[in-house]
Parts: structure tokens; C-alpha cells; sequence
């Protein structure tokens, strides 16, 4: 240690700085040592420390400032003071460039991450992640790069940009993975597998969930301490098969979990947690179970005794929902409403989705404006996460040109970087800005596109029974072309012929007689022909074509095998351009479904007309589900809200693992 402080004094003597006695360099070691020394209260080692640095600074020797900061960076982690802390480590920053200090420049960059992390400012975290991890790298400190990669990772996923967080989350696991097998590399390894299948179970790849877990538990058994470990993986699990609906097996599991007995008193929060989503699983396999009340009111007992507001917020939603199906309404919208409240504080936007659906069956005659409410809200957060795909890629490409710029960039240059950084922090909150009036705009466009794709098909009907009216007028025209000249001109040589009939010859009035016969025959086939001609045959084919259509391409891109039967002697033209449309569009959503529910391969679609009602039947050979179980998703509501537009009904029969049959009759077709 003191060969290297010869070195820089050595050093700084070429550059003209003060010469420091051993008699100075000893105070400055005695207050670092006394700074290390762990018989002293941190306090007090937090005074030492600052005298070091005091020192230091006093003889401006870069390397010898570092140290002592470094030093007093140390204690000021230990107790999480980020004030102080965050200001250290950037003076660290750069003095660690100007000396090219790699080591200590990963260390900065790693501290002013997590303090950026824990302080919520994701963007700025990332960024400190990404140059640590970048200088990890390059030191092949493979154990930092990891765990730096997973805390990106994490950011990502909190983010809801999933492809992102997966990407990082599998470079990290493979570095771990060769690393030795000791408790911390496993806890990180654990931490990594866990993610991968959150994120998994966030895509609904639910088997691909399941195996991560099952690797997540592997290094958890594996740990010399990994008992919370271990009950968070067996929970993800449970939670897993749940949301897969194997509700049984979710059951089963979450039971399991709670016959540890340390549980409640070790860990009572994870308990409520758990005791919530047992009962959960138990409505979701039959509603009327007399356990389940018990069950979730113990849960949000002890979560109001802990003032645990996320688990209430969690545990409330679960309960109202299960609530409004045994019909107590009124506390079901309580439960709901505080759950509401706590998502939107926290900013837990899958509760909040979760809540307004339930506010939708709670309260009927509001239900639209919830509906909508969900919508809006499921819309932004697509358009976030889209935006947010581009940010953590856009933060990278810029860190890597900010941090080869700074390589060449020299002392004076340093504040024209700071006043940059300053222009860029405005024209970030500008674009903020600009972002959220462009998103009001598109969530403006999207209501008025609603509205002019509807007006658009009314058009399109419309144009069509204009074409259908001027392809009438062609009949009539030949028609009346056919009538008035073939049949006049057959008639002149039927007249004819009568004449010559008075000859009085047999052989003569034999012959003619023929002819007449004849001529008859072929006047009446005329007369046959135009009045077909004259016939409506195509007034049906505008809005059956556009049905067929419809029907053709929405199976093909789904790759469902279909049939289609409709049956001839529907009137369509009677139907009205409302009827017809809602019609058109509970079609197109009953097919979605079961592409993306049923997971159907052969689909039946038939169009009946049976006592003045338009019957529309759609089977599928899908996986079904119990009806009486099943919550009513978007799509459904969508559908009920069309049909009671058009005073219809709407029949459903299902059966798990046969296939669903829904039938909708739409009555009163005007004649």
C-alpha cells in the first residue's frame, strides 16, 4: 500500500503537484484504518472516514481521493445513505476516468445503479447498469457482470418490456451457470430462473413457466439458507397452474405450502398472501365451498394487523370477486373499491384492470363506462410497452456513444457535457410531454376510427344495394326487350300462319298445324325466360358475399377447418344496416374466440331462418370450460352488449374438452 502512494507521489511531482511527507500519508492511513475497524460504531467510522477524504483533498492526489472515498462510499452503503452516497461516487466517476481506473469506475457505475434503482428512477439505473456491466465484462469479473445483467433484467421487466428482460435474463444465466456453485452465484442463479418464468407466465407460456420454476427450486434445495427461496418458488408454482387452470393442482399446492407451521409465525405476511390465494383457487373450483370465507377473511385479518397494503389490495380483489358471485353485493364493491384505491396508488396496473371488471359485474347500469375504462387502460399499457422496447434499446446505443465520447473528451470539455446532459433531462420532460398529448390524440383517433369503420360498412351496404338496384333495371330492360320484340315478331308469324291455314288441303293444315304447335312452344319458353329474368335473383348476394368472405378469411388465417351453411331463402335485404352490422361483428368476435380461447380445429357456422328470426350457429370442437366457473372475459360482453342492441339472444352450451355451441337469434325482420 505505501510502494503505491510512493508511486503517485512520484507521479505528481512530474505534474507539479504538492509533495506529501510519510509523516501526512501516515494520518491519512492511520484515519482510513480507523474507519475499517469494526469495534468502533458505525458512526464514529463514518467520521474517520470523512477525515481521510479531508486529507486527501487537501493535497489533491487524484488516486489518493479515490481511495479514501471509496472508503467512506463503503459506510455510507452499509446504512443507505443516498444523499451523501450518490455524490461520492460521482466525484468517484470521474476521477476514476481521469485516471482510467476501470475497476473503480465499474464500482461507481454499480453503486450509483442501485441507488438510482431503489430510488425508482428505472431510466437512470439502467444506464449505471449498462456501463458496469460493460467494465465488468472487460475485467472478466464474470460474478458482477451476472448479477448486473439480472438487475437490468429486473428494470426491464418491471417495465413490462418482457423480450428486453428474457435477452439479458438468459446472458446472465449463462454466465452464472459456469461460475463455482456457491450461495451467492446460487441465490443470483435462483433469482434468474425465477424471472425467466415470471416473465414466461406474463406471456402465457405457462409449461415454459412451470420448467423454470422447477429449476428455480433445484438452486433454492441446493442453498445452505434457501428456505424463503424455496416458498416463493412452491407459491410462483401454484400461482402458475392457477392462471394455466389447473385449479386443482393450484389448490393442492398452496395447501401444501401452508402445513409448514413456521410460516404464520416467521413470515406473516407470505402467510396472508398465501391463505388469499388458497381460498381464490377454491372459488374458482366451486364458488359455494364453506371454506373459502374463512379463508379470505383470515388472510385480510392479518394484512390489516400487518398494515400490509399491497397484500390487502391483492386479498381485497380476490374477495370481491368471489363476493359478487355469492351475490353480497355491497361488500363486494367494498373489497373491490379499496382494492382500486391501493392499485392506483402503488400504480399496479393489473389490479387495476383486475378491479374495473369486477366494477363491471358489481354495478350493471355503469358497467359500459367500466368496460371502456379497461380498454383505455389495457390500450396505453400496449403502447407503453412498445415505447418501452425502443427506450431500453435507445439507452444502450446512447450510453455506448456517451461513454466513447468521454474517452476522448478532456477537462474543459467537462461542464459543456454537464450542460448537454442538462438539455437532454428538458428535452426528455418535453417529450414527455409531447408523448402524452400524442397518446390522447391516438386514444381520440382510435374512438372516431371505431366510428368511421362502421359508417364505412353502411356505405359499402349501401353501394351495394345501389348496385343491386342498377342490375335490376338491366333485367327489366331485357325483359321488356325480349317481350316486346321476340314475342311481337313471333306473334306476327303465328298470325301468318293462321292465314295460311286456309288452305284446303289436309296435307297443308296438317303441316301448319306443326308449325303453330311449335311456335307456341317456343313463345311460351320466352315467356318463361323473361319472367325468370324479371325475378330478384341476386338481391340477396351483397350482404351474403360479404358474410362468406368474412367467414373465408378469418378461418384461413387462423388455419381452422370449417363449414358453412346458409340456408337459401333468407331475405337479407330486410334486415337493417344496424341489425346487419352488429351481425357481422358478434360473427367476427365468436370466431376470435375460438382461435384464441377454444383453441378449436373445425368450426361450424351456420345462418337459418326459421319463424321470422335470423338464427346464427357457431360450433366448435374446442377445449370448452364450465359455465357456471367461467369468468365472462371482453370478447363475451362485447357480444351480450351487440346483442341487446339488437334485441336478440344469445345461448351458450359448453362442455370441457368437447366444444362450445353458441347460438344467437336476432327477431323481427321486417318483410
Amino acid at each position: 500500500m505505501f510502494r503505491l502512494f510512493l508511486f503517485f507521489f512520484t507521479f505528481s511531482l512530474a505534474h507539479g503537484q504538492v509533495k506529501i511527507s510519510n509523516s501526512k500519508l501516515d494520518s491519512i492511513l492511520k484515519y482510513r484504518n480507523l474507519s475499517n475497524d469494526n469495534n468502533f460504531d458505525i458512526d464514529i467510522r463514518i467520521v474517520n472516514a470523512k477525515h481521510a477524504v479531508l486529507l486527501s483533498k487537501k493535497y489533491n492526489i487524484d488516486s489518493t481521493i479515490l481511495y479514501s472515498n471509496k472508503k467512506l462510499s463503503y459506510l455510507y452503503l452499509l446504512e443507505d445513505d443516498f444523499v451523501p452516497l450518490k455524490s461520492i461516487n460521482k466525484e468517484n466517476l470521474i476521477l476514476a476516468k481521469r485516471l482510467k481506473d476501470s475497476a473503480a469506475m465499474a464500482d461507481a457505475n454499480y453503486i450509483l445503479g442501485y441507488i438510482s434503482d431503489e430510488e425508482v428512477q428505472l431510466d437512470s439505473a439502467y444506464h449505471y447498469y449498462y456501463n458496469a456491466v460493460k467494465i465488468f465484462s472487460s475485467l472478466n469479473n464474470y460474478e458482477k457482470e451476472g448479477e448486473l445483467l439480472l438487475n437490468m433484467a429486473n428494470i426491464q421487466e418491471s417495465e413490462r418490456d418482457f423480450v428486453g428482460a428474457e435477452i439479458n435474463a438468459i446472458k446472465a444465466k449463462k454466465i452464472i451457470e459456469l461460475l463455482p456453485a456457491n450461495d451467492n452465484n446460487l441465490h443470483t442463479l435462483w433469482s434468474i430462473n425465477n424471472l425467466i418464468a415470471t416473465i414466461s407466465g406474463q406471456l402465457q407460456l405457462y409449461d415454459k413457466a412451470l420448467e423454470y420454476h422447477d429449476l428455480a427450486i433445484v438452486n433454492a434445495s441446493e442453498m445452505k439458507d434457501g428456505y424463503y427461496n424455496l416458498l416463493y418458488s412452491k407459491s410462483n408454482i401454484a400461482s402458475t397452474y392457477r392462471r394455466k387452470g389447473l385449479y386443482v393442482d393450484a389448490k393442492d399446492k398452496f395447501t401444501d405450502i401452508l402445513k409448514d407451521e413456521r410460516l404464520k409465525s416467521n413470515d406473516s405476511s407470505s402467510y396472508s398472501v398465501i391463505t388469499a390465494n388458497l381460498a381464490y383457487s377454491k372459488y374458482l373450483i366451486n364458488p359455494i365451498d364453506p371454506d373459502i370465507n374463512p379463508l379470505f377473511m383470515e388472510s385480510i385479518r392479518i394484512a390489516k394487523k400487518l398494515n400490509d397494503q399491497l397484500t390487502m389490495m391483492s386479498s381485497g380483489a380476490y374477495f370481491a370477486e368471489y363476493l359478487n358471485t355469492i351475490g353480497k353485493k355491497d361488500s363486494a364493491r367494498y373489497y373491490n373499491n379499496l382494492s382500486y384505491k391501493i392499485a392506483k396508488k402503488a400504480n399496479v396496473n393489473e389490479v387495476i384492470l383486475q378491479t374495473l371488471v369486477t366494477k363491471a359485474s358489481i354495478d350493471v347500469d355503469s358497467s359500459r363506462y367500466y368496460l371502456t375504462e379497461h380498454i383505455k387502460l389495457n390500450d396505453s399499457l400496449i403502447l407503453a410497452e412498445r415505447s418501452i422496447r425502443n427506450k431500453f434499446a435507445r439507452i444502450e446505443l446512447e450510453t455506448a456513444e456517451i461513454i466513447e465520447e468521454n474517452e476522448q473528451m478532456s477537462r474543459q470539455r467537462l461542464w459543456l457535457i454537464i450542460t448537454s446532459i442538462g438539455l437532454l433531462i428538458v428535452l426528455f420532460f418535453l417529450y414527455i410531454i409531447k408523448s402524452q398529448r400524442e397518446k390522447n390524440k391516438e386514444l381520440q383517433l382510435e374512438r372516431q376510427q371505431q366510428e368511421a369503420n362502421e359508417e364505412i360498412y353502411t356505405l359499402m351496404l349501401s353501394q351495394q344495394d345501389k348496385i343491386d338496384e342498377a342490375r335490376g333495371l338491366e333485367k327489366n330492360r331485357i325483359s321488356q326487350d325480349i317481350h316486346d320484340g321476340i314475342l311481337g315478331k313471333l306473334f306476327g308469324v303465328r298470325l301468318s300462319l293462321d292465314g295460311l291455314n286456309l288452305s284446303s288441303t289436309t296435307e297443308a293444315i296438317k303441316q301448319r298445324s306443326v308449325y303453330i304447335t311449335e311456335l307456341k312452344n317456343i313463345e311460351e319458353e320466352i315467356r318463361k325466360v323473361s319472367h325468370e329474368l324479371n325475378s330478384d335473383f341476386i338481391q340477396k348476394e351483397g350482404y351474403l358475399n360479404i358474410i362468406k368472405t368474412l367467414v373465408e378469411a378469418q378461418m384461413t388465417a387462423y388455419g381452422i377447418a370449417y363449414k358453412l351453411y346458409i340456408q337459401e331463402d333468407i331475405k337479407w335485404d330486410n334486415l337493417n344496416n344496424k341489425t346487419k352490422i352488429h351481425v357481422y361483428r358478434i360473427l367476427q368476435e365468436t370466431m376470435q374466440n375460438t382461435y384464441k380461447h377454444a383453441k378449436a380445429t373445425l368450426v361450424d357456422i351456420s345462418f337459418q331462418l326459421k319463424n321470422n328470426v335470423l338464427i346464427l350457429t357457431v360450433v366448435d370442437n374446442g377445449e370448452g370450460f364450465d359455465l357456471q366457473k367461467a369468468k365472462k372475459g371482453i370478447g363475451l360482453k362485447n357480444i351480450e352488449t351487440r346483442i341487446q342492441e339488437i334485441k336478440g339472444e344469445l345461448i351458450i352450451d359448453s362442455i370441457i374438452n368437447k366444444g362450445t355451441k353458441i347460438i344467437i337469434k336476432v327477431p323481427a325482420l321486417e318483410n
